[in-house]
């Protein structure tokens, strides 16, 4: 009975972590661009439906995006995780 090689690539898993950080980072700043974009609705001809939507939108995001953040960071902390402990592997075999 033979072993199965195990093959890692760590480059991906890299940049996985990387573009998880970077979502992260949108995710973190989305509240200041949200209110930015709800600021600049303003009220088209004189109707404010459209900004309280936006604003509406807003308030029932932000319990999600923390959510979210916390998920990615859990996400981000296994790859890192898993890298480690392959490239471990590797230096002991």
């Amino acid at each position: 009975m033979s072993a199965e090689k195990v093959v890692i690539d760590y480059d991906l898993l890299d940049g996985v972590r990387t573009s998880i950080t970077t979502i992260i980072s949108e995710l973190k700043d989305a509240p200041e661009r949200s209110h930015d974009a709800a600021g600049a609705i303003d009220q088209p001809f004189e109707q404010a439906q459209l900004q309280a939507l936006a604003a509406g939108f807003r308030g029932s995001w932000e319990p999600k995006r923390e959510e979210l953040i916390e998920a990615l960071e859990q996400v981000s902390k296994r790859i890192g995780d898993v890298i480690d402990s392959y490239i471990g592997l590797d230096r002991w075999f």
